[in-house]
């Protein structure tokens, strides 16, 4: 496992979407990238991979530059789920999701591993069913194993859990953490700032044409979202310990209380 390196990274769609990108995600990193609708989130993932968007500026892993490997190479080092990931409808899903097992090395069969993916999210009973019969939230799950049968040493999630009920959301999030446990880098764009607390070890803000990345208690302050989001917020700590966000909208007198649990522990 080698580290994720962006050096001087922009997203361009007939503009730069935000100013260079500099950082380095290291093996065994969940990163989460928060910020506004439109801010670049999805763009930035683009950038990263080399399609999709325009981009100026390099990406490494290790010392490899990814917008110069071949294809076959570069599904073995990266996976990306995109928020409209395609799959032919007449494929089952076991076959959808072995597309991400036949990317790279591994022992076992392919057909054991796709299975083994689609168990880790709880969805086994969907392998033999066609894709074009799974409602969307299904689809979603379905993508997210055939990332996780990939078992790429990078991993691209964009909005994973978007579609999905509470248990399910929980449940990919559990799997990516385990991952980047692991010693995989894992990067996943969201909405939710609950699971940016809980679940990742570094937060990267897309917003205002810049990008502030560092810890999530770090970043994710009052004054931050109070200027991305137009929300004043309350940061305090729970009866048990957990950093909790009260947020109210300018419009509205009633609170939402948002409470970050305590993180996975990781190994670095």
């Amino acid at each position: 496992m080698s580290d994720l390196v962006l050096d001087q990274l922009v997203a361009h769609r007939g503009r730069p979407l935000f100013a260079p990108v500099d950082a380095v995600v290291t093996p065994g990193t969940l990163l989460g990238l928060v910020g506004p609708n439109g801010a670049g989130k999805s763009s930035l993932l683009s950038a990263v991979v080399g399609n999709g968007v325009r981009s100026t500026g390099a990406v490494r892993y290790g010392d490899a530059d990814l917008h110069r490997m071949r294809p076959r190479r570069l599904a073995q080092v990266l996976s990306y789920m995109t928020q409209d990931s395609y799959a032919p409808n007449e494929l089952r899903v076991r076959d959808v999701v072995a597309v991400g097992a036949l990317a790279t090395p591994e022992t076992g069969s392919v057909e054991q591993r796709a299975f083994e993916a689609l168990e880790r999210l709880g969805v086994g009973d969907l392998a033999d069913r066609s894709y074009a019969h799974l409602s969307g939230g299904e689809r979603q799950l379905v993508q997210v194993a055939r990332v996780v049968a990939q078992a790429a040493p990078v991993m691209l999630l964009d909005e994973p859990t978007s579609a999905l009920d509470l248990g399910h959301q929980l449940t990919v999030m559990h799997v990516l953490r385990e991952h980047a446990n692991a010693g995989h880098v894992v990067v996943v764009t969201m909405h939710d700032l609950t699971q940016a607390l809980r679940w990742a070890d570094r937060v990267a803000v897309v917003a205002d044409g810049a990008v502030v990345h560092g810890p999530p208690h770090e970043v994710i302050t009052a004054e931050l979202v109070r200027r991305v989001y137009g929300v004043t917020v309350e940061v305090f700590s729970s009866p048990a310990g957990s950093p909790t966000l009260s947020l109210v909208r300018p419009s509205c007198p009633t609170a939402a209380t948002y409470t970050r649990h305590r993180p996975v522990a990781v190994r670095h």
